[in-house]
């Protein structure tokens, strides 16, 4: 029994990365992106770098449905056993949920960033907006968990568009130490034509969305941060990737998958790196700790 659910998830994450990355390759062929290029040019070409964002995807679906449950079992996702860094809220992408951040939680807490808020939201019920001023209250919410100290934000895919309108916001931006973006498609994606329901397709490529989003601007001095993959099969086209809007941090991690950016940890690593640069921990015993968790996280 087992065994016949497995070989139907496999067959599902198969499908799903085969169709995306034929997507993917088109597009790639006919309007190639400049970073793509260079990324797959010195690590065999194009077809190496796809198959590997294939088996990525594959792997990533996997773990997808092994761990959605857990959101369930444990649905507010809130520690605050100590706060010598910052506060951090994690935000999910399109029709996942808190469990997004299994690895990010148990990594970022090992580094010293105890005190961890993973907000979930439903993807079929809200719009956009709606979904934006419900993230202001986590904001709220999660600033308390540290009596008052601002929050690093870290969002995947979607969750990185409802940061940046966070970001817009004065009233949420005020509570907001840092924003990190994973994935997330900056000016929309071709992808979204075919998604499940009104907010997966409010982010069609260059649609009403994001052309208000990118409209409106963040604090210039805030620390931002914005990780995207050369081969990512879900924001196409790849140009997509970029933030729009000076003052941010754009830096490309391995070629790997869309969903790939929860579970790989080199890029947990970038994101460790960037925050340690940011928010420096003066405790010798967490610094020695994460410098060890770094140079594990590099041999992978």
């Amino acid at each position: 029994m087992l065994f016949t659910i497995f070989l139907i998830l496999f067959g599902v994450g198969a499908f799903i990365s085969s169709f995306s990355y034929l997507v993917f390759w088109y597009e790639a062929a006919n309007t190639p992106h400049q970073t793509t290029l260079e990324t797959c040019s010195g690590r065999g070409g194009v077809v190496p770098c796809i198959l590997r964002g294939f088996l990525t995807s594959v792997f990533s679906q996997l773990v997808v449905y092994a761990t959605y449950p857990l959101a369930l079992i444990r649905p507010s996702w809130k520690f605050s056993p100590g706060c010598a860094r910052p506060p951090v809220l994690l935000v999910h992408g399109l029709y996942h949920n808190a469990s997004a951040w299994f690895l990010y939680k148990w990594i970022l807490r090992r580094a010293g960033f105890k005190t961890i808020f993973c907000w979930s939201y439903n993807s079929m019920q809200d719009d956009f907006w709606q979904l934006a001023e419900q993230l202001k209250n986590a904001l709220s919410e999660a600033t308390t968990l540290c009596e008052g100290r601002k929050v690093i934000c870290i969002g995947h895919s979607m969750g990185g568009l409802l940061i940046r309108a966070a970001l817009a916001d004065p009233a949420s931006a005020k509570m907001i130490a840092a924003a990190v973006t994973l994935g997330t498609p900056h000016q929309g994606s071709k992808m979204s034509a075919l998604a499940l329901g009104a907010l997966g397709r409010s982010i069609i490529h260059n649609g009403a969305l994001v052309r208000k989003l990118n409209a409106m601007r963040s604090p210039a001095r805030l620390p931002k941060l914005n990780l995207f993959s050369p081969i990512d099969n879900m924001v196409i086209p790849a140009s997509s990737l970029s933030v729009p809007e000076p003052g941010w941090v754009e830096t490309a991690t391995a070629p790997i998958s869309h969903v790939n950016m929860l579970y790989h940890l080199p890029t947990i690593a970038l994101v460790l790196d960037y925050l340690e640069e940011t928010f420096p921990l003066a405790h010798s015993a967490y610094h020695s700790q994460e410098k060890c968790l770094a140079g594990s996280v590099a041999k992978a």
